[in-house]
């Protein structure tokens, strides 16, 4: 559960939510040595020359031995079952584990709860395989995606079956919190830097880690009586995936990776970097074409240069900026850099922060003008009630006093995870100079309120990711060419750059989230590799389907070659030219 202490007077307690968007923060963790960990003889099944195996039922002592009780699955707000989902041969059940598998006692345990969608018994001579799934975050609960993934395969579904769990610090499995307290007065990163201080001197938090979750998995596949999992994740589920892989590939039959994380890097932080650039990048390329052709539903013209330049013309200053940041945010635009669903709702956003920003010539209050803005926004109704709720809240936000010390519970465990997954770079030096040099480049970032010191720059770790090897699983990564999270960096390095690995790429897509897709270039390989087939030997290059409004499919950064590279970055395309052609202009120097 989360810590809660009460304030002393003349202090605020907050729950701070910082800016980590892109994926998915713990104590400076103790990463044990071989000695400590117990390892089977030879290597997991006895493989030649296999790595050595943790063995979590040696590590777990007697909890190895405790028996599941499967009930009704209570699935919560921030998890539900996706439509259209199956919930009628789910169960759920809750796995006891140690708290610290690097320093395992019997007496010290979190709980972690789990679904399982049983379609066969694993005893008949037609089951399959087990797919365990996570969702990406980690910040919502996954109990309910065993049901989505089970949805997303129907051709699997006979023979397999499906779990997934809430991770630990999320849901229904064992949660903690650190408390931190902070002046306001020592500036825009005394925040982050009160909590890094604090956080990672947590005992607790310091469990909360992406090493800890790969034993949980194992633990989980040993509880269930199973030799061996088939994974799939999402985002950051990837990343998880990959530790999961490392340390244990004697136990994984194979993986599916979608929208990935570079994982051939030591460290999470590099993805977090990427995405400032791939969020304005998509802004730029994608989503500025896309309302430049249509014109005549957004009112922008068909020129998306001119359309840009006149979008941070007219948001060039400081109050108009923080007024678009937070309309925004209320209209929850940015959840169009993850799904082009939601382009015309982006559209009908930027052309409204535009036509109020131009007409607001004299001093204006952010707030206000960005009700203004919302007002002006096409939104479906669940969204303008959550806008507008959104704006009120920080109408009613006070202001904190000078000299007034500011007190909090730290919960969020993207940060936990992220921040001891490998050590960022410390210290406010090496940010202030990152955001100088980034912000040129993404200039929508900046606005946005993202291009902030992080919580991890305060959070030392002798943590980092395994490096993969031979017998890393078979595995295929997913993803789409305009992502914003997981930029395409990141995913091509990981397609091309782990071992026994291949690649499926979306030419002109930006959703987070590839598969499945419907398409049968893109959908067939990956049910086919789920069925026990056969990975593709190369890169597969797949088409994109047209955005909302459109019926054909156009370039918006360059086309790929047949190992999934392309030209550098252009600093806009023409919009009306179909995929697989040229480009406007050129990057400037």
């Amino acid at each position: 559960m989360s810590q809660q202490t009460s304030s002393p007077p003349g202090t605020r307690r907050s729950r701070r939510r910082a800016p980590l968007v892109a994926v998915a923060v713990g104590a400076a963790v103790v990463v044990a040595t071989v000695a400590t960990v117990p390892w089977p003889d030879g290597g997991a099944d006895g493989a030649a020359g296999a790595p050595p195996v943790p063995d979590v039922a040696a590590l777990a002592g007697p909890l190895a031995d405790q028996e599941l009780v499967w009930e009704a699955c209570e699935f919560s707000e921030d998890g539900p079952p996706v439509p259209g989902a199956d919930v009628s041969n789910v169960e759920c059940a809750t796995v006891t584990v140690p708290r610290d598998w690097l320093d395992p006692d019997p007496e010290l345990t979190w709980e972690v709860r789990i679904s399982h969608a049983q379609n066969i018994s694993t005893s008949d001579p037609d089951h399959h395989t087990t797919v365990m799934a996570h969702p990406g975050g980690p910040y919502a609960s996954g109990l309910s995606f065993s049901t989505a993934v089970q949805l997303y395969t129907p051709e699997l579904r006979p023979t397999t079956n499906y779990v997934s769990f809430d991770q630990r610090g999320l849901g229904q499995s064992s949660q903690v919190g650190c408390d931190y307290e902070y002046d306001p007065a020592g500036g825009p990163a005394a925040a982050a830097q009160a909590i890094g201080d604090a956080c990672s001197q947590d005992p607790d938090v310091a469990t909360m880690t992406t090493e800890q979750t790969a034993y949980d998995m194992d633990f989980i596949r040993h509880l269930l009586g199973l030799e061996q999992v088939t994974y799939v994740g999402y985002s950051y589920g990837t990343w998880l995936g990959t530790w999961y892989g490392n340390l244990f590939a004697a136990h994984i039959e194979r993986m599916v990776l979608d929208s990935a994380t570079d994982s051939t890097q030591r460290s999470i932080q590099t993805n977090y970097d990427a995405a400032h650039e791939g969020r304005d990048r998509q802004f730029r390329l994608h989503l500025m074409n896309w309302i430049a052709r249509n014109d005549a539903t957004v009112g922008l013209g068909s020129d998306p240069e001119a359309i840009w330049e006149r979008y941070f013309a007219a948001t060039g200053g400081p109050e108009k900026a923080l007024a678009a940041q937070h309309a925004w945010n209320a209209a929850r635009g940015s959840v169009a850099f993850s799904s082009p669903a939601f382009y015309p709702i982006a559209g009908s956003l930027v052309a409204s922060i535009i036509t109020e920003a131009e007409a607001s010539t004299e001093s204006v209050d952010p707030l206000e003008l960005a009700g203004r803005i919302v007002d002006g926004t096409d939104l479906p109704e669940e969204l303008r009630a959550g806008a507008d709720a959104g704006l009120a809240l920080l109408r009613d936000t006070p202001e904190t006093e000078p000299g007034e010390l500011v007190q909090g519970t730290h919960d969020y465990v993207i940060e936990f995870t992220a921040c001891t997954d490998g050590q960022w770079d410390q210290g406010l030096e090496h940010w202030d100079g990152f955001h100088e040099r980034t912000a040129p480049s993404a200039p929508l970032t900046e606005q946005l309120g993202l291009l902030v010191t992080p919580t991890c720059a305060f959070w030392p770790t002798d943590s980092e990711m395994p490096t993969a090897d031979e017998h890393f699983p078979e595995t295929l990564v997913l993803q789409s060419e305009l992502d914003s999270m997981t930029p395409y960096e990141q995913g091509w390095a990981a397609g091309t750059g782990l071992p026994n690995t291949s690649l499926i790429v979306v030419d002109n897509e930006s959703i987070h989230g590839v598969f499945p897709y419907g398409t049968e270039e893109v959908d067939q390989p990956v049910i086919d590799f789920l069925l026990g087939g056969d990975r593709p030997d190369r890169t597969v290059v797949a088409a994109g389907k047209p955005l909302p409004l459109e019926d054909v499919t156009y370039e918006s950064w360059s086309p790929i070659d047949a190992d999934g590279e392309h030209d550098d970055v252009p600093l806009f395309t023409d919009p009306t030219i179909p995929a697989e052609t040229g480009i406007l202009s050129e990057p400037s120097p």
